[in-house]
């Protein structure tokens, strides 16, 4: 954990990925995150293989420096005390529907209410001003709906998703630039702020960003798409014994790796004409290579002709072989560690690298409200008031933990 965000403190209402995984960053770079559960728990808890119920690998890889209260927001109580704790807040993180949130009365007027530097973010589906508003979304709907599906479609022969949840991934990245911002923002002026973070718009920016082509001129100068990462041979490509994917992409590459491989046919032909024409037949020209080059020689042997070419290339790793890794391993970012309850853990730590800066250790992801009492205290409250909390069921603690 680095120091960049001592002081800052967070609090998450967070569930599933897309908040957990944004606030696990800031956490990573020392912020107080307090993350606050219902009584049964984060749903995620229970998602992936786990030793014992309630704290499954899916879980732990986006949960890790923070703390756990549990807290029961559909009782008056519950929600009076997260608005006594966004008193002493810097920041408040959730990714409910905004519907369910304001009937909760933790809108953002209400906590604004209560904290007027509030930094007060909304990871959610569809944009509040938008007839989607009140939608449901979760990552493959969203990746349906920006297009991701269909273009995987245009190149795999049939609509897909990615087999990672991209879309909560990319928007929690944004989230938590968004959130950098406002903090620095906060911290030089006092003032707090209203951050929405939508799903379906931050794809679809995305996806636009890529393939709006010709249609950012107006009139429009051709369709939809970049056509070279459209191709369906823009994927690891076949050898004689393995596959390789490879950086053949400007001009001068293309004519060294043609040479190289003995395609004069193609060097001197019209596909190649000039850079210009290059680029307009990226699709065929990555077609010849993955059906008629690259099948011709081994693995090893392209790997060697790539290098002494200075052209970038990698091996087809699979999840297995980033187990083995040798550069994950010198730089060490699978990691080992000793869980205090659930024995010994692997975890791939935070990826940046920092020098001059402040470090700790990591706190391990947390027991359901195994932090409660610690937090309340944090935030202000005494030991009557919180006895008072936990006898009313309000605070739920683990069995291991009593009240005050």
């Amino acid at each position: 954990m680095y120091g960049f965000l001592d002081g800052v403190r967070i609090v998450e209402l967070g569930h599933i990925l897309l908040a957990p995984y944004a606030t696990q960053w800031l956490g990573d770079f020392g912020a107080d995150i307090v993350k606050v559960e219902a009584p049964e728990g984060d749903y995620y808890r229970n998602l992936g293989l786990a030793r014992e119920p309630g704290m499954t690998a899916q879980w732990m890889g986006v949960n890790r420096n923070k703390r756990s209260i549990v807290l029961d927001l559909k009782q008056p109580e519950g929600q009076e005390t997260l608005l006594a704790m966004v008193r002493k807040a810097d920041v408040l993180v959730h990714n409910m529907r905004v519907p369910a949130i304001e009937r909760l009365g933790l809108g953002y007027e209400a906590v604004r209410a209560v904290n007027q530097r509030i930094v007060y973010a909304a990871a959610i589906g569809f944009g509040q001003d938008g007839p989607y508003a009140d939608f449901p979304a979760f990552d493959d709907l969203i990746q349906s709906w920006c297009g991701l599906a269909e273009a995987n479609g245009r190149v795999m022969g049939a609509p897909a998703f990615v087999p990672l949840v991209v879309a909560d991934i990319i928007t929690a990245l944004v989230l938590g630039q968004a959130l950098l911002a406002a903090i620095f923002r906060q911290a030089r002026t006092g003032k707090g702020c209203y951050i929405e973070t939508p799903m379906f718009e931050t794809m679809v920016s995305m996806m636009l960003n890529q393939h709006l082509n010709g249609h950012a001129y107006r009139p429009s100068l051709e369709g939809l798409g970049y056509s070279r990462v459209m191709s369906p041979f823009r994927k690891p490509a076949a050898t004689r014994d393995g596959h390789i994917s490879h950086g053949v992409y400007k001009y001068d590459q293309w004519q060294k790796f043609l040479a190289a491989a003995g395609r004069q046919d193609l060097l001197n032909g019209p596909l190649m004409s000039d850079a210009r024409t290059m680029l307009v037949n990226f699709p065929r020209l990555y077609e010849i290579m993955a059906t008629e080059i690259l099948p011709t020689r081994t693995t090893a042997e392209w790997r060697r002709i790539f290098n002494e070419l200075s052209i970038p290339c990698a091996p087809l790793n699979s999840l297995d072989d980033l187990l083995q890794d040798p550069h994950l391993e010198a730089v060490g970012l699978i990691e080992d560690y000793e869980h205090p309850t659930r024995g010994a853990m692997r975890q791939v730590r935070n990826p940046v690298t920092a020098r001059e800066v402040e470090t700790r250790a990591d706190r391990s992801p947390p027991e359901l409200g195994q932090d409660g009492i610690a937090v309340l205290r944090d935030y202000g409250l005494q030991g009557a008031a919180i006895e008072g909390l936990v006898a009313r069921g309000v605070v739920r603690l683990p069995a291991s933990e009593r009240a005050p």
